[in-house]
């Protein structure tokens, strides 16, 4: 039988669920429609495309996997569903995380404006760039995620086996090197390429608006206002991920002192920024924003 917290779970995930789906089809058919009127996207436009098809796919899965967890039916879906499951559970978040590192690069590159060769360069090639850390953002997940299905095997002595499958103890998955390399790939890295794209972008904003007063020259407030809002935007997606990835980091600390049964905590916390981030990127895009306006407007 379920318990109280069981389906208060249950209703915040479902409700996580339809929101994160319906931003994030939103934002997926604009640029779909965008995509089909021009045969083009931005670089910035390609990423958030992929952050949001890989938001509601982790959405999908998630939702299963804690019915099966709650519902107790593992036992008829079978051990491979738990492999399959826990490997995308894994996959797609990481992948959220990269994609959300790489939109703040290009906006940093897109938006400042140095005289450094490197910089220029960078500016210049950036769809080819983008390519780049797509193919190596699919690579490093899945190199991290993968090898997870062939460590999960239930424990049919246990009382309860949804809950308490259990992952094959391992020395070199669970050797303290393992782990600080995978938090580092998969946490702190992106987390460092976000800070420094954003706070570049800030630094190069707060002195362009000082030296245009200063100097008297007049200003594209229309460009400016754009500017600012990626930079409020970015920001916020940082502070959403910095507080998702700090309540998993405390969930999976607890787990491995043995409180398997906040388990789906993780999955809350990731279904959390998958139906977060949708919004503050339509309030931060200004193509977004005013296709959300139009569409309020039209329903008006």
């Amino acid at each position: 039988n379920m318990r109280v917290t069981d389906i208060v779970c249950m209703s915040v995930s479902m409700v996580l669920l339809w929101f994160g789906c319906v931003w994030n089809t939103f934002i997926m058919v604009v640029f779909f429609q965008e995509y089909r009127r021009t045969r083009t996207l931005q670089p910035y436009e390609v990423i958030v495309m992929l952050l949001v098809v890989s938001s509601i796919l982790l959405e999908l899965v998630s939702v299963s996997w804690l019915v099966i967890y709650f519902l107790n039916l593992c036992l008829y879906v079978g051990e491979v569903f738990y492999q399959v499951s826990d490997t995308f559970i894994l996959f797609f978040p990481k992948l959220i995380v990269w994609f959300t590192a790489s939109l703040c690069l290009v906006y940093c590159v897109k938006i400042v404006k140095v005289n450094w060769s490197f910089f220029l360069k960078l500016k210049q090639k950036i769809s080819l760039v983008v390519k780049f850390m797509i193919f190596l953002t699919l690579l490093i997940c899945a190199f991290i995620s993968i090898p997870v299905h062939s460590v999960i095997k239930f424990n049919f002595n246990a009382t309860n086996v949804c809950r308490e499958y259990f992952i094959l103890q391992d020395e070199t998955k669970n050797s303290p090197i393992y782990s600080f390399l995978i938090s580092t790939l998969t946490s702190f890295l992106p987390l460092i390429i976000m800070l420094i794209s954003s706070l570049g972008i800030v630094i190069f904003l707060f002195y362009h608006l000082r030296n245009m007063d200063k100097n008297a020259i007049p200003s594209n407030t229309s460009r400016n206002d754009a500017h600012t809002s990626v930079a409020i935007m970015l920001i916020c997606l940082i502070a959403l991920f910095v507080v998702c990835a700090g309540t998993a980091l405390s969930v999976n600390i607890q787990i491995a002192l043995g409180q398997l049964d906040i388990a789906p905590a993780i999955t809350i916390t990731q279904l959390l920024y998958s139906a977060g981030s949708p919004v503050i990127l339509i309030v931060g895009m200004v193509k977004l924003r005013k296709r959300f306006m139009n569409l309020c407007c039209s329903k008006g």
